[in-house]
């Protein structure tokens, strides 16, 4: 499909008047013109539609869910057809008086941007621009008739993070007042300290303050950011999102903003906004499109002022089937044979942010199909599952993890999860657990899975009591994943090549960096782990109270494949990059 580029006004409304007629074309001749489906995949389709009696499903619906088109396609083909002309609005030249048009809040959550007034109609794009229902709340949002073009999703999504947050910090600037010190350091005195105070509440009350604070964190959720750090600096405040792993700068705040910003936040999380020189953590939760997200929010005093990390959990977007987290072939096949033993403990282990809650939740998605009862105790719950009976720790109470467990035991469980074994009162109830006839599983911070059980023996468990209870331990990381739109040849340095032991010759692939990834080469990430299964051999080991070495060489002689062989194993499939892999490997 034609793709138009735009700079202003002048060159929509041109465009604007050639889109006016409807094409005549049915869909499937759009797809077929686009060569996006073959003719015969179509007859099928179209043969499939009418052999359904319960309903008639159009044809759109049927090629999106055979796997034949994706979504982009479908509403890209549809726009053709309606005549809808689709843009690239990268150096478009928006009126930033038009940015009031449509609340901050509605745009980022809808991926909705105004690029001009025309014949007494305000012109959006829009990644689907025949969703009825965003239409019609934009044109109850800004009393006015709505006309739609089509961008791609990135565009529009650098184009919201653009304007809308430059437009929200002068609106805030403007309304600061900035007679008031807002960065003075409450005096013990009570009377100037409740005075300082009060200020810095009024300020963060005000609506472009708010406003500011909620399009910083709807632009983290919409980028896919797992969190947001706020760091101020002597002369400005930075904000940058982490994505797939990352850091990725975002913007610079003025200075002054800060205290009421940050304030802003410690109300949003129910925190003290006296309080500016100790630490503060909070909690906050919104919904977007129906979905739940939870912000957790920390807060800590810095020489240049206070520093604000949110760390971003959304609940539907983070879970996913183990089928689809990137195992290979043989630990996918191992794992479900594990988690379908009476009883055990089956470990995951890995840094922070290694991903182990995201294996936990869909190893208990499978082991639920098997309508066992199902307990859990987590610091804080991350994911909500149905059919799972779920805990949370309250530590200011004294209800530990420890604690929880004894309780659990009393209460008829099949399987258990523990959120993290931290010390040797929980590890102990685990394995007590686990020798009593039930299925545990937790996580622990271990660098690989044979040193797993020197940690474990260090916490106090009896040798021969672990070599009877453990199952299995799988050590995993995060890895990012080639951008599909811009992956080329990688570069591979020397040293790099004499670490990994490449063979000469191998060819890599990496992601040259394109809008679509933000420049960064990569888009999302992948699962790469080594199982280490704890058969009658290492669980000899194990009660001989032998060394990690020892484990980990018996382990790779009955089939093993270490962290770098699978990572490395990505490489040459083309799904991540040597950078990658290298990364992983030097940690």
């Amino acid at each position: 499909m034609r793709t138009y580029t735009l700079k202003n006004a002048k060159d929509l409304r041109a465009l604007l008047q050639v889109h006016k007629r409807m094409s005549d074309m049915r869909l499937g001749e759009v797809l077929l013109e686009e060569q996006l489906i073959s003719a015969e995949q179509l007859n099928k389709a179209l043969e499939f539609q009418k052999e359904l009696r319960s309903g008639r499903r159009h044809i759109g619906q049927i090629l999106v869910e055979s796997g034949l088109v994706t979504p982009d396609q479908l509403n890209i083909a549809l726009a053709k057809k309606l005549a809808i002309p689709y843009v690239k609005i990268e150096n478009f030249d928006i009126d930033s008086t038009l940015l009031t048009a449509i609340s901050p809040e509605i745009a980022l959550q809808h991926r909705v941007l105004p690029l001009a007034e025309i014949d007494n109609s305000l012109v959006v794009a829009m990644v689907n621009p025949l969703d009825h229902a965003v239409l019609e709340a934009l044109r109850f949002n800004s009393k006015r008739n709505i006309e739609s073009v089509m961008a791609s999703r990135e565009e529009i999504d650098a184009a919201l993070s653009k304007h809308y947050n430059e437009h929200e910090e002068f609106e805030a600037l403007d309304n600061l007042d900035l007679d008031i010190d807002l960065d003075i350091d409450p005096a013990p005195e009570l009377n100037q300290k409740n005075e300082a105070v009060h200020v810095i509440e009024q300020e963060a009350q005000k609506k472009p303050i708010v406003r500011l604070v909620n399009a910083i964190i709807l632009q983290a959720v919409t980028s896919g950011a797992s969190d947001i750090n706020i760091r101020p600096e002597k002369d400005r405040v930075n904000v940058f999102y982490r994505v797939d792993g990352k850091m990725q700068f975002v913007r610079t705040l003025h200075r002054s903003l800060l205290p009421a910003l940050v304030s802003r936040i410690k109300i949003t999380g129910q925190m003290d906004i006296s309080e500016r020189r100790l630490p503060q953590g909070g909690h906050a939760r919104m919904m977007r499109q129906g979905r739940q997200v939870d912000l957790r929010i920390s807060i800590m005093p810095t020489v240049n002022g206070e520093s604000v990390v949110i760390r971003v959990l959304d609940k539907q977007a983070g879970f996913r089937p183990l089928k689809d987290l990137g195992l290979n072939k043989r630990d996918l096949e191992l794992t479900k044979r594990l988690i379908t033993r009476p009883n055990g403990i089956f470990l995951v282990t890995g840094p922070t942010g290694s991903g182990k809650s995201t294996t936990l939740y869909a190893i208990l998605d499978e082991v639920k199909r098997r309508n066992q009862h199902i307990l859990t105790v987590e610091d804080p719950v991350e994911y909500d599952m149905e059919g799972v009976e779920q805990v949370q720790v309250a530590l200011a109470k004294g209800y530990t993890f420890a604690k929880a467990l004894r309780h659990f035991l009393r209460h008829d469980p099949d399987v258990i999860m523990v959120g993290e074994i931290r010390d040797e009162e929980t590890a102990q109830i685990a394995n007590k657990a686990a020798l009593t006839g039930h299925l545990v599983f937790s996580t622990l911070h271990t660098n690989d899975a044979p040193s797993t059980v020197t940690r474990l023996l260090d916490m106090g468990i009896e040798s021969y009591l672990l070599s009877t209870t453990l199952l299995g331990v799988m050590a995993q990381r995060l890895i990012r994943v080639n951008c599909k739109e811009c992956v080329d040849d990688e570069v591979l340095e020397p040293h790099v090549c004499r670490v990994l032991k490449l063979k000469e010759g191998e060819k890599f692939r990496r992601g040259a960096g394109c809008i679509k990834c933000n420049y960064s080469g990569y888009q999302g990430r992948v699962t790469v782990s080594e199982l280490m299964v704890v058969t009658p051999e290492i669980s000899e080991l194990i009660a001989d109270g032998k060394v990690a070495q020892e484990i980990n060489k018996l382990s790779i002689a009955q089939g093993m494949r270490t962290l770098q062989d699978n990572a490395l194993q990505l490489a040459r499939d083309g799904v991540t990059s040597i950078e990658e892999v290298y990364a992983l490997c030097t940690e």
